[in-house]
């Protein structure tokens, strides 16, 4: 697929608002439609609807994820949680150089909803260059989170660790996926790819931080296991002096 071609992002585009159709019901739906109006009215650059929702992969965990290239709209106090994203086009662009994987991500699985041009030439530069997401950057990311995880587990605060355990299990699995050239999709549908690694233990973990009410001492147990995969990369990284990649087979 040449993205370069007009013809071509223009069929990107109406696929995209398809999908997009698709995969919301009416009040999600009716959100997206104030976002994308309310964007187009501070003279935003492009929308794109990404996360679960563009996937059709929702769980009771899911917020509706939007990245805006250009200014930022108001969007007021919807129902639902919202996650907004914005970037103006050269920080979008320095940010795709630089393998930020939400970009990435936005570019390639998002539902693009209007684009000015300034995603097709992402596109066309990530097509151009081979460009990959940075995988080191989101284990700097899990790595950094370790120590407050571990206090909220210890707090015992439930709801909160709960909250903090998926993101640091997510981090995980994105760092590992990336690092064994497999683009990370969905939340939900993470622990599906980490399992066809072999990393039984954290898509189980995964899996069930999304889908179940974990205690705190599996909570617990899953920060170990981040603390055991992330230790076991900066071991190979000190030894090899070179950024590593491991797999829970190790």
């Amino acid at each position: 697929m040449d993205v370069a071609d007009a013809g071509v992002w223009a069929e990107r585009l109406r696929f995209d608002r398809a999908r997009a159709a698709r995969n919301q019901p009416p009040e999600l739906a009716a959100i997206t439609a104030t976002v994308e109006a309310r964007s187009r009215d501070v003279g935003a650059r492009a929308l794109i609807l990404s996360g679960s929702t563009a996937r059709a992969r929702r769980t009771r965990v899911s917020d509706l994820d939007y990245h805006v290239i250009g200014g930022r709209p108001e969007i007021g106090h919807p129902t639902e949680d919202i996650d907004l994203y914005c970037d103006d086009a050269e920080t979008f662009m320095a940010k795709l150089r630089s393998g930020d994987d939400l970009v990435h991500w936005s570019v390639w699985y998002g539902c693009l909803l209007f684009d000015d041009g300034v995603v097709q030439s992402a596109a066309t530069y990530v097509a151009g260059h081979d460009g990959w997401p940075d995988a080191s950057r989101k284990l700097r990311q899990a790595q950094s989170a370790l120590s407050f995880t571990e206090q909220i587990v210890d707090s015992g605060d439930r709801g909160a660790a709960l909250e903090q355990v998926r993101g640091i299990l997510s981090l995980t699995a994105r760092w590992l996926l990336l690092a064994h050239n497999v683009f990370p999709l969905s939340r939900d549908e993470l622990s599906d790819q980490v399992l066809d690694l072999g990393c039984f233990d954290l898509a189980a973990a995964l899996h069930r931080s999304i889908h179940s009410e974990p205690e705190l001492d599996e909570l617990a147990t899953g920060v170990r296991l981040v603390k055991h995969l992330t230790s076991l990369s900066a071991a190979r990284a000190r030894r090899a002096r070179l950024p590593s990649l491991t797999s829970t087979a190790d």
